[in-house]
């Protein structure tokens, strides 16, 4: 139930703009003690919920430009191919602090950008 929660939580404030897949992987990591990969795996799943939900919405907001969303798509497949080789054989430690930092940059990048 708690887990319910959880993914309902980040799935509102995903629909509010905040970046919650940071939040529910701090969540998979700390509360349920998951693998690094697993929690990855699991949010990018998450996360493919959140925007499908979302696409109806923003596709009839405005109208995406085609040749743009198509390179976005590519490059995203291959970079989330990379990712997960490179995830596969980085340490799990190592890993983690990796996220870690790059979790606690984009918080720093979106506070100070927020005076802007």
């Amino acid at each position: 139930m708690v887990d319910i929660i959880a993914a309902l939580a980040c799935g509102v404030l995903t629909g509010m703009g905040v970046g919650s897949g940071g939040l529910f992987m701090i969540y998979l990591l700390l509360v349920r003690e998951l693998p690094q990969l697993t929690a990855q795996g699991l949010n990018l799943l998450f996360f493919l919920c959140s925007a499908g939900a979302s696409l109806p919405v923003n596709l009839r907001r405005d109208r995406p430009c085609l040749p743009a969303l198509l390179c976005l798509c590519l490059f995203g497949a291959a970079g989330s191919f990379f990712g997960t080789a490179l995830g596969n054989v980085i340490d799990g430690a190592l890993l983690k602090k990796l996220f870690g930092a790059l979790i606690l940059l984009s918080g720093i990048i979106g506070l100070v950008g927020k005076g802007k």
